[in-house]
């Protein structure tokens, strides 16, 4: 009888340290994780995943450079400013003409002008030009005689001018480089959404990593119990052989038992470190940081899981399937813009000059500025290409695009649709399956309080109290890895609608800007 005792008074101990390990079950919104002596709620735990991984951090640049290729489109209607200036000298040698204009010739020469093409495709430039010239040119004749030529001194020669274009039918008034700006504004915007989808993607793994923490925390208690409970049987056994109340072949097996309790506790204590690495790594937190405590978990089952709302709310709210839209748009942007592209070019310009000259830099900008002296002239160019493999390559390929786009936005429809019912569909089944087994670990209570009862009323078993024991830990060790298992679907219900952020009111844009 003592031997009894001393065996239920293990296993009372046993079983009340199952009790203590009972995790706890909230809403969302309530203390989840404790890292560092820190409790924080599901909200601040995302936050602080969203600044602190490394990962997460280097996509913030990818989100912000995700404009590149449609900000450097932009550069072709940037103004640009040109000036020069040259000066010339040139000695000519003797002959009939230099005698009247001089062998010797100079000429200083300055402009300045800007450029700007608009997005109607008008190029437009206008600008100022100076000539200073002279020469060593000789009078000729006598003044006074009607035959006198005197020399020529050296004349100023501004101008301005403006010159504009204009594409009338290829890129007819900017139409091409407009289409090309929707194209790439598309593509960046397509960019930063999956990028964006991504974040949310990782920040729910890290979550679940946290969560995994939690199971091989249990998973190492319940061990290193179960390896208790199995030795200090072992021991009474031991005992009662040298008292001659136990057999010799029961030390054995719990010998046995024993060592197959102590290496699950090995096992269970390299798989929590493992589990505690990666999560500090994924949180960027340094490797001597505490994390401690089992998660507060959801049970409760979600309200309004109706099926035709689910996936209404999911196609308005997937980055996938907006991109999905998206990119059938920028495809019928693009055909439309190599069926452009494939007129001849017809281009239209018109320039205007108005010159002065005079010795006098002043009189002579002054007659310039007055279009004393003007000139004009207009032109138009046509110009078309024949037989042009570039143009009709990929005006085939712009059509075959867009039917691409079309099929996979029809394959992507039926996709999500799969996607999301299996996530609903899952989160419903892990809630009948977290049910269940919380009823395995009630009916394993109630059966081990039944086999102890017997045990003190003389029915002495150590195998069967044994046995009940180690389903009791393992029923709770089920019903906590259930429970995560139920969390999990839930964000992965609320990832394939594209909710996380906004169901815990985490501001993805402001979070963005704040890069380092």
């Amino acid at each position: 009888m003592k031997a009894i005792k001393i065996f239920l008074y293990f296993s009372c101990i046993f079983y009340f340290t199952l009790s203590a390990q009972e995790f706890s079950t909230s809403s969302k919104n309530e203390e989840t994780i404790t890292v560092a002596g820190y409790k924080l709620n599901l909200k601040e735990a995302l936050n602080l995943v969203l600044k602190n991984n490394l990962t997460l951090r280097s996509a913030k640049y990818d989100v912000i450079m995700s404009d590149t290729a449609h900000e450097v489109f932009q550069k072709k209607y940037t103004p640009t400013v040109n000036a020069e200036t040259s000066y010339q000298s040139q000695k000519l040698p003797v002959s009939g003409s230099t005698t009247f204009s001089g062998d010797e010739f100079y000429q200083w020469q300055v402009s300045a002008s800007i450029a700007k093409l608009f997005s109607t495709g008008t190029m437009v430039s206008a600008g100022i030009k100076e000539v200073l010239a002279d020469s060593n040119d000789p009078e000729f004749g006598m003044p006074g005689t009607g035959f006198y030529k005197p020399a020529d001194p050296a004349l100023h020669k501004p101008s301005l001018f403006i010159t504009v274009q204009q594409e009338l039918l290829k890129n007819s008034f900017g139409y091409s480089d407009q289409k090309m700006a929707e194209i790439l504004y598309n593509r960046s915007k397509i960019q930063r959404e999956a990028l964006i989808n991504q974040l949310s993607a990782l920040v729910v793994s890290a979550l679940i990593d946290y969560w995994q923490v939690s199971i091989q925390k249990s998973a190492l208690e319940n061990a290193e119990n179960q390896y208790n409970s199995t030795k200090n049987i072992r021991d009474i056994i031991a005992k009662n052989i040298k008292l001659g109340l136990a057999e010799k072949f029961d030390l054995n097996q719990y010998n046995s038992l024993t060592a197959s309790s102590e290496s699950r506790v090995f096992l269970a204590r390299q798989q929590l470190k493992e589990a505690e690495r990666k999560l500090l790594r994924t949180i960027n937190l340094p490797p001597e940081t505490k994390i401690s405590g089992v998660t507060n978990l959801t049970d409760e089952l979600p309200q309004n899981l109706d099926s035709e709302d689910t996936l209404k709310k999911a196609f308005e709210k997937r980055v996938d399937f907006k991109n999905s839209l998206s990119t059938i748009e920028t495809s019928k942007l693009e055909l439309s813009m190599y069926e452009n592209n494939a007129l001849p070019s017809l281009n239209a310009s018109f320039s205007a000059t108005t010159n002065g000259q005079n010795e006098s830099f002043n009189t002579a900008f002054g007659d310039a500025a007055a279009a004393e002296y003007p000139a004009w002239q207009a032109s138009v160019k046509l110009s078309y290409p024949i037989w042009d493999k570039e143009i009709k390559t990929n005006l085939r390929n712009a059509e075959l695009k867009l039917k691409q786009s079309l099929i996979k936005h029809e394959d992507l429809q039926k996709e999500i649709r799969d996607e999301v019912l299996n996530r609903l569909e899952r989160v419903i089944l892990q809630h009948k399956i977290l049910m269940k087994i919380r009823k395995v670990r009630e009916e394993s209570e109630i059966y081990y309080t039944i086999m102890a009862n017997r045990a003190k009323r003389g029915r002495f078993n150590s195998v069967a109290v044994k046995n009940a024991l180690d389903s009791i830990s393992n029923a709770k060790q089920q019903e906590l890895e259930t429970l995560v298992q139920y969390n999990i679907a839930l964000l992965q219900f609320d990832l394939a609608r594209n909710e996380i952020f906004e169901r815990y009111e985490i501001n993805i844009e402001e979070l963005l800007e704040q890069v380092e």
